[in-house]
């Protein structure tokens, strides 16, 4: 059998593959040598409808159309295989057309069968034209069959109007009114579904891309998605979004087996699916082929678009060297994408004017080119300094370039901010929130000074024994941010209590994973700067008069920092921040 679909055999001797999935586009089969049929070619130049050993799917019957029927009876069912002992021959029909077996009326099964559902239970004249005007009701074959659940009922007479109203077995003496009901009687209310409805299989279907080509391959990522499910302690809705999503994509992009691809599952944001948690699943169970391109190399492309040619190759160059690494000399490891960015906004403006000038190539700057380009002196200078020191550094020690213009080039250093203190007021609000997370992540920053990584890095190991224990320090909780902290996590056990993230800290999005939180999530939720938060912690212990030694351990910075944080004690601006302290600052629970 095809090592691909496992349905067809193999198409020729030495071959793996059916036709259909053989990879090219040459070499297709002959058309089947008994019924002329170019799909769904088997073996030995026959169809499988042709073939005698291959296996039969249900089709519909020749005579009436109804589906169901199988080879047994060469494509015809039951009913049609009986009609044809009682009128022998063919004959025109008069309301198809076609040439069949007739009654006596010159209509075919499928015709009399309508004319008798529409007219002859009504008690009207069996008109067989009347009755087949634009449309017939088709059936399923085979069915009264006792092994399908059928039972004979009794016959009855349809020439007796008696036998028009009432049903078998019904006694009229029985009836108050003797007024005869219009109409066919009430269905049995008790009738169940021919096809049960399934959310997720109707919902995928309702996208257009009919359904997934293996439907074995399809039942074992839907059993992943409920495994992950129950692992992680997804909602219904979650769950019920990433099986729908599986199937859309298995059947818009005819997977079978193998490995999904997660550029094909990103292309149905576009139809509003969920693909996240699709994602997850699929790399959990190693079924992801993670072909997507970084955001960061995307970035990268818009930001030297219309550069010269030679200028964006030198450029691709010191770009691959930072992302990537070099493991060839000089070796290099990867730097963070925020350097990256960083680096390249600091160094656009200058190369953009130099293309301007007329260079084409980072081999044609000089060293007089940079200095008059670089400002005399503070930040800017370093900045721009720094970029280009990189650029130019990276891309001569890669023999990119013949001459480093920066060598011996001295940009000096950035020039430390003086720390501003923020409103108490918010502090308090934020301290004192109706929401327990936000009053949490202010215990955890503004309280307790933990930067915001560190904040979205907690694990809920580390909050134990009224302590938080972090890798370089321990630091005590007083009974009020115990409080908090106890609230939050009963606030989360409410919300998520099936969510097995380990982090302390977890929102709708990263409850259903194991990912932590990030910190522009803590900014949205202070209404502030996280950074700024924790900034204004140390400077309000400084102007307690706390020891620098103790703020070096309760924060865990170094001790040139805290001296810059004890030199604002004279600022002029913050002569008055001490006596801004005497509220709610000097009973806060540090």
């Amino acid at each position: 059998m095809c090592q691909g679909c496992g349905l067809k055999p193999q198409a020729y001797h030495g071959r793996h593959f059916c036709y259909d999935c053989k990879p090219g586009t040459n070499g297709r089969p002959l058309p089947c040598r008994r019924c002329d049929a170019t799909g769904d070619y088997w073996s030995e130049r026959l169809c499988r409808r042709c073939h005698q050993h291959a296996p039969q799917l249900p089709d519909s019957c020749r005579d009436c159309l109804a589906w169901g029927a199988t080879r047994t009876l060469k494509w015809l069912c039951a009913g049609c295989t009986s009609w044809r002992h009682l009128h022998p021959g063919t004959g025109e029909c008069i309301s198809c057309q076609r040439d069949l077996a007739i009654n006596e009326h010159k209509a075919c099964r499928l015709c009399w069968f309508q004319t008798f559902l529409y007219q002859a239970q009504a008690g009207l004249p069996r008109d067989v034209l009347a009755a087949n005007p634009d449309s017939q009701q088709l059936w399923l074959a085979n069915m009264a069959n006792p092994r399908n659940g059928y039972r004979p009922h009794p016959r009855r007479d349809y020439s007796n109007p008696r036998d028009q109203i009432h049903p078998p077995g019904h006694d009229p003496r029985t009836e108050q009114n003797d007024a005869a009901p219009t109409g066919r009687h009430a269905p049995d209310p008790e009738q169940l579904d021919l096809f049960a409805y399934d959310r997720v299989e109707a919902t995928a279907r309702r996208f257009g891309f009919g359904e997934p080509p293996s439907s074995r391959f399809a039942a074992m990522l839907d059993q992943h998605v409920l495994d992950h499910a129950q692992r992680h302690g997804w909602t219904d809705r979650q769950t019920i979004r990433t099986r729908i999503t599986l199937r859309v994509v298995q059947a818009r992009h005819r997977v079978t087996t193998g490995l999904v691809r997660a550029s094909d599952v990103l292309e149905l944001t576009s139809l509003n699916l969920s693909v996240r948690l699709a994602l997850a699943v699929l790399a959990d169970n190693d079924l992801l082929d993670d072909d997507r391109v970084p955001p960061l190399r995307s970035w990268f492309a818009r930001q030297i678009e219309g550069l010269p040619q030679p200028m964006v190759g030198e450029l691709q160059n010191w770009f691959d060297v930072l992302h990537y690494g070099s493991t060839t000399p000089p070796r290099s490891r990867p730097r963070h994408d925020v350097t990256i960015k960083t680096r390249t906004m600091w160094a656009m403006p200058t190369l953009r004017a130099w293309a301007d000038a007329g260079h084409l190539s980072l081999r044609e700057i000089t060293r007089e080119d940079i200095l008059a380009v670089l400002p005399a002196h503070g930040t800017p200078r370093v900045k721009l300094g720094a970029a280009l020191r990189s650029i130019f550094t990276t891309l001569k020690r890669h023999r990119v370039l013949f001459v480093n213009p920066m060598a011996r080039m001295r940009i000096g250093n950035l020039e430390r901010r003086v720390p501003m203190p923020i409103d108490t007021t918010r502090i308090r609000e934020a301290f004192e929130s109706t929401d327990p997370t936000t009053a949490a992540i202010t215990t955890l920053i503004a309280i307790h000074g933990l930067r915001p990584g560190e904040a979205c890095a907690l694990l809920l190991t580390d909050v134990r024994d009224h302590r938080i224990v972090l890798s370089d320090r321990t630091i005590l909780l007083a009974a009020e941010t115990q409080a908090r902290l106890d609230a939050y996590l009963a606030h989360r056990r409410e919300q998520w209590p099936r969510s097995i993230n380990a982090h302390f800290l977890i929102h709708s999005r990263s409850a259903a994973t194991l990912e932590q939180v990030k910190v522009p999530w803590l900014t949205d939720k202070l209404g502030t700067s996280a950074n700024a938060l924790r900034r204004d912690r140390i400077l309000a212990e400084v102007h307690a008069g706390g020891d620098l030694r103790q703020i070096c351990d309760f924060f865990g910075v170094t001790i040139a920092t805290a001296e810059h944080y004890a030199s604002t004690i004279s600022h002029p601006e913050l002569d008055d921040f001490a006596t801004e302290l005497s509220g709610w600052r000097t009973d806060a629970p540090y």
